[in-house]
């Protein structure tokens, strides 16, 4: 008989608390704040308009946003991780110096 070891990963096992798939603590932390802004810039407009379809909107829209760019998927990168790693590589290096050489023709 063969002796072989075979190594089983678990998947779909999480290691930090989550409301939704993607949306966990550290990510309920910048949508509150979005909803007190949000909530201050809603108040104002109702202030101003008198009127209470758009402050409602407007805080609608904005926590479904934030919480929206902010949920990970299932590659564990969020929205505004993805722009960030889209900015760090647009700042990185573009030209590649280098001397050409011609292998085949001596050169």
């Amino acid at each position: 008989m063969e002796n072989s070891t075979n190594l089983y990963i678990p998947v779909k096992i999480k290691t930090r608390f989550e409301f939704f798939d993607g949306f966990g603590v550290a990510e309920l932390a910048p949508t509150l704040i979005i909803a007190v802004i949000s909530g201050i810039v809603a108040f104002a407009v109702h202030g101003m308009t008198g009127g209470t379809t758009t402050p409602i909107l407007i805080v609608l829209i904005s926590v479904a946003a934030t919480a929206a760019s902010l949920a990970k998927g299932s590659h564990n990168l969020s929205v505004i991780d993805q722009i960030h790693q889209f900015i760090r590589f647009s700042r990185g290096q573009k030209v590649y110096k280098y001397k050409k050489y011609n292998e085949w023709g001596g050169g």
